[in-house]
């Protein structure tokens, strides 16, 4: 399979939009991405001839879906990333992602995170926490 973050931007745009919709038709996507149903159908293809995109036959449409599924896709598109941006450092990225969220984050977010901070810790052996 094909990293997706190696893309040309139509087909980086599908797969994104895909991984929204999923299960969406040609006709789905098209509206969300805008431009020719023939455009869309084409984009798809070459998706689904990279292997990472699937179609099923439903009646008389195809349905698409991402091959890899959303959640796993999100984390090796946030690893590259944290990887370019970030110099690999967690830290900065999260700290970054805080600061463009500060006014989205509730004190029930704060406590997920610090759980999971925890969590990490004791996984590592490390009982400072």
């Amino acid at each position: 399979m094909e990293s997706p973050r190696k893309l040309p931007r139509r087909e980086q745009e599908a797969w994104e939009a895909l991984h929204r919709l999923a299960p969406c038709t040609a006709l789905e996507l098209q509206k969300e991405m805008g431009g020719t149903y023939s455009g869309t159908r084409a984009v798809l293809s070459r998706l689904v001839s990279r292997g990472l995109a699937n179609h099923r036959y439903d009646g008389p449409r195809y349905i698409y879906e991402p091959i890899q599924d959303s959640s796993s896709a999100g984390q090796s598109a946030l690893r590259e990333i944290v990887a370019t941006f970030f110099r690999g450092s967690n830290a900065e990225a999260l700290s970054a992602l805080l600061a463009i969220s500060k006014d989205a984050v509730d004190d029930d977010e704060l406590e997920r995170l610090q759980a999971m901070v925890s969590a990490a810790r004791r996984s590592k052996g490390d009982d400072d926490a």
